[in-house]
């Protein structure tokens, strides 16, 4: 039996985060933690303390660049009017229908990382 998928990695981890103070988040509260995650990671691994990218001279190297930038193949046929590949993770948040957590509470997620 072919198993195309079967070349993937996963790691999957599940994060417990604690208000410091009053969080109101949006309904879909994806793109915070994934925008959150976005500039936690940025900042712990960016050499470029400017923070720019596209004219970095490390970007292709860039552990960053790789995981939140990486462009599709420049042979491939398909993705081509997108700037980007999909992202080698996904973060599920927290899927109860709460929005405005007090400081203090609990409030959890999970990250898959993707490798091939």
């Amino acid at each position: 039996m072919d198993r195309p998928l079967a070349h993937f990695k996963l790691a999957r981890f599940q994060f417990l985060l604690k208000a410091r103070d009053r969080l109101i988040l949006p309904v879909y509260k994806g793109s915070t933690f994934r925008g959150a995650f976005g500039y936690a990671f940025k900042k712990v691994v960016c050499v470029n303390r400017a923070g720019v990218c596209e004219s970095c001279l490390l970007k292709e190297k860039c552990v960053y660049s790789y995981v939140f930038e990486i462009p599709p193949p420049s042979d491939t046929t398909k993705m081509t009017k997108y700037p980007f590949a999909p992202h080698p993770f996904v973060i599920t948040p927290p899927m109860e229908e709460k929005r405005d957590y007090r400081e203090g509470e609990d409030l959890s997620f999970e990250l898959t990382l993707i490798r091939n």
